[in-house]
């Protein structure tokens, strides 16, 4: 169950291919500590239209919540964590270069007691 849910400024279309680099983040995320599987793994993104960054210049972000399922510890949740931070950093650093921009990261462990995913037939595809 790990999911990445990715917000971003409109501007950064104009120098990432996102859905390249949706899919460096699905791999990133298989490849990353903590047993994440392929059949679990969604990753998405949300163009925002209208923000202020900072002083309102012309600024730009990308926010990323990865949500991940309860069972692993601290450590393996920090790995984890900079892992798909740094794959983010390494593609995106490249194709913004010193332009103004935010990149940030928050995990989030998913309660196993109110997540619910009875329905799920990919696996079966895979």
């Amino acid at each position: 169950m790990p999911h990445l849910s990715i917000e971003y400024g409109a501007g950064v279309e104009d120098k990432v291919d996102v859905p390249a680099f949706l899919a460096a983040m699905r791999d990133a995320i298989v490849a990353a500590p903590g047993d994440f599987p392929v059949g679990g793994t969604r990753v998405r993104a949300h163009r925002a239209d209208h923000v202020v960054v900072a002083d309102g210049g012309a600024h730009e972000f990308m926010h990323m919540i990865f949500r991940i399922g309860a069972g692993r510890d601290l450590a393996t949740r920090q790995a984890a964590a900079e892992a798909v931070y740094t794959a983010a950093e390494a593609h995106l650093k490249p194709l913004i270069g010193d332009g103004s921009f935010a990149l940030s990261f928050e995990l989030v462990v998913m309660d196993s007691d109110t997540s619910i995913k009875r329905w799920n037939t990919i696996r079966e595809y895979l």
